[in-house]
């Protein structure tokens, strides 16, 4: 008789379960855009006659933190690299949406790359450290 074994079981994220936690980190990440950054849209022009903007570093740093939380939760729950994806890309796509709509220069794309880059170190950085740090994780 063959040895009745009992199976051992797996963790394997479930594709449902992915698409579920991507789509949600997507709709946050959308919103934390928009309450920080997406309906700031002036330029402020300077007494010499300059222009900054039109973020201002308080919602830079506010927008930062907020990817930053997400992250931090995506990876804490076991989703490291789908939370990392998730946050960056929806974040480079909102900016990138934005900033097309109002760049005359079409320097939006460079800016766009740049935004990709330092939302994917920092995201999957701090998603990663968090995973580290997981309930029960030894």
């Amino acid at each position: 008789m063959p040895e009745d074994r009992k199976s051992v079981p797996t963790r394997r994220p479930d594709l449902a379960s992915a698409a579920g936690t991507a789509g949600l980190l997507a709709v946050v990440t959308v919103a934390n855009y928009m309450a920080w950054l997406g309906w700031d849209q002036k330029k402020d022009v300077l007494p010499d006659g300059s222009a900054t903007g039109p973020y201002q570093p308080w919602q830079v740093a506010g927008v930062a933190l907020g990817l930053g939380v997400l992250a931090a939760v995506a990876g804490r729950r076991g989703h490291p690299v789908i939370g990392a994806a998730a946050v960056s890309l929806t974040m480079t796509a909102c900016w990138s949406v934005d900033a097309a709509t109002s760049d005359d220069s079409g320097l939006w794309a460079v800016g766009a790359l740049l935004v990709l880059a330092g939302t994917s170190l920092g995201t999957g950085a701090v998603a990663a450290i968090a995973a580290r740090f997981r309930r029960g994780a030894h």
